[in-house]
């Protein structure tokens, strides 16, 4: 999955498909100049990237706006392989995008996401699983998930590290839609509500090798007053 392609073309391009891949790409709109004609510049953009000739994939496409874009694939391959929904999300950055857009896009993901289907003596593994992947520019750091929250019943699952800065914090409340911005901590706020109610959970930060692992090495630290907000993004 990679988000922020700016690629300027749809297709997979020929030393791709060589290599045995094939991308599913969804462009940006094209900016506008101020006579509202399309400039050649794009940013944003998701790209999910397969293996040929491995999955039946049906694609659906749910937000296509120059500050957001999301889509939905569905990967199958046989009656006997859970299908997997992947959704690749990219929220611009730019505070500007309003508190109601963002609560309109949580509201589409609430609405095609795919619960698991529950485990059974005869089946061992879930019909199918849904990943949430992408830029969501949101600050969760070190606020864990409600269900982890005390960890009964999920005892193998680690806690993930986040930054302790206060300001890297997502805020109490959920923001008002009336709000014409939205600052990466309420986006947080947002994003953890939606967490907490499909049971989901971040994986960054979180499985990270042992640091007796002699084949991991630490990143160098960088001083806290270079670190950006893309550092931290989910």
């Amino acid at each position: 999955m990679i988000t922020e392609h700016h690629l300027s073309f749809g297709h997979t391009p020929s030393y791709v498909t060589i290599s045995g891949w094939v991308f599913h790409t969804i462009q940006t709109p094209f900016k506008k100049d101020k006579d509202g004609n399309p400039t050649l510049g794009t940013r944003g953009g998701i790209l999910l990237a397969t293996r040929k000739n491995i999955f039946a994939i049906s694609e659906k496409l749910h937000h296509h706006s120059d500050s957001y874009q999301t889509a939905t694939w569905t990967l199958s391959a046989g009656e006997f392989i859970p299908i997997i929904h992947i959704t690749g999300v990219y929220l611009s950055p730019d505070n500007k995008v309003s508190t109601s857009e963002i609560k309109e896009l949580y509201t589409t993901l609430n609405n095609n996401f795919h619960t698991p289907s529950p485990h059974s003596p005869q089946n061992l593994h879930c019909h199918h699983y849904h990943i949430l992947t992408g830029d969501f520019i949101s600050w969760v750091d070190m606020e864990q998930e409600e269900h982890l929250s005390n960890h009964q019943g999920f005892p193998h699952i680690p806690i993930r590290t986040g930054d302790p800065h206060p300001r890297r914090q997502p805020q109490d409340r959920v923001p008002s839609s009336a709000s014409t911005t939205t600052h990466a901590r309420a986006r947080g706020r947002l994003l953890l509500d939606f967490l907490n109610h499909h049971t989901l959970i971040i994986a960054n930060d979180r499985f990270l090798p042992p640091p007796n692992d002699s084949t991991y090495q630490n990143q160098k630290k960088t001083p806290p007053l270079l670190l950006t907000p893309s550092n931290y993004d989910v």
